[in-house]
């Protein structure tokens, strides 16, 4: 446990002298409270509160959240392997699974502490203008956003791990970013909906994909009347059970976060070791 903490510790304050945590920090603040005087002069925000905002954020969210921590997981280990640091961190008294637990933990802390500055300090600011409501839906929107860049960031070192320099790494998290964000909905779900178009397929669609699983968590805290989603919302309203269909998604997004983590230590054990 000392060795992961080390290497944590490593992988935070790099985060901190490298000033992209401060940067990605303050990109989050500005788009929440750019959006925030957006709808400010379209209503009363303050009646609205928070639930606009969030609503809003959702989506942009789920845009720069995948990519951030993709581009972060990526050159976790191919940025090692193309210094020439990668044997020497191997040749010291520390296992492949040391090695990258740690580095997730010290990454994953360094984004949700972005996360969390930004759209924390973009709330703070918006309350000191005028007092909000649905504070709660807004701090579950940030939870939201640091569960999906954990998982994320396990496929992004995932990626590295097969990547031999941090371009290839780069290229590759691009791809996936473009497959779970944009290219997803058009395919899969479109898929599904032309061989059946159940709710049971949908929601095996969106257990596949760590960004939909969020997207439907997030319509599940701020919208109560899930008809909004179709067969998908009539299949867990009747069928599964909002409770039970929540926990589902919170499983498939442990699952997403664990399972390429676990992989990525396994293929690194048997490729650098």
């Amino acid at each position: 446990m000392r060795v992961i903490l080390t290497i944590a510790r490593k992988e935070v304050r790099d985060a901190v002298r490298g000033r992209w945590l401060l940067a990605f920090a303050a990109t989050f603040a500005v788009i929440a409270i750019a959006l925030a005087l957006v709808q400010a002069r379209a209503g009363d925000l303050g009646s609205q509160g928070f639930n606009r905002t969030t609503a809003g954020l959702i989506n942009l969210c789920l845009l720069l959240v995948p990519l951030l921590a993709l581009v972060l997981g990526t050159g976790a280990i191919a940025g090692e392997r193309e210094r020439g640091t990668l044997r020497t961190l191997m040749a010291q008294p520390l296992s492949v699974a040391e090695l990258l637990i740690g580095k997730w933990i010290g990454l994953a802390i360094a984004v949700w502490t972005a996360i969390v500055l930004g759209f924390g300090v973009a709330g703070l600011v918006m309350t000191l203008v005028q007092p909000l409501t649905d504070v709660g839906h807004y701090a579950l929107f940030i939870l939201l956003s640091a569960v999906l860049a954990s998982a994320m960031l396990s496929l992004g070192m995932l990626v590295s791990v097969f990547s031999e320099g941090r371009v290839k790494a780069l290229a590759g998290a691009i791809v996936l970013w473009f497959v779970l964000v944009l290219l997803y909905d058009v395919g899969a779900i479109g898929l599904a909906m032309t061989v059946s178009s159940s709710g049971r397929a949908l929601l095996l669609v969106v257990l596949g994909n760590p960004v939909e699983a969020v997207r439907i968590l997030a319509v599940l805290s701020l919208e109560p009347d899930l008809q909004v989603l179709g067969p998908l919302g009539a299949y867990v309203t009747e069928e599964v059970g909002i409770r039970t269909g929540t926990w589902l998604l919170i499983g498939a997004l442990v699952v997403w976060t664990v399972a390429p983590l676990a992989a990525a230590i396994q293929a690194l054990g048997e490729r650098d070791s």
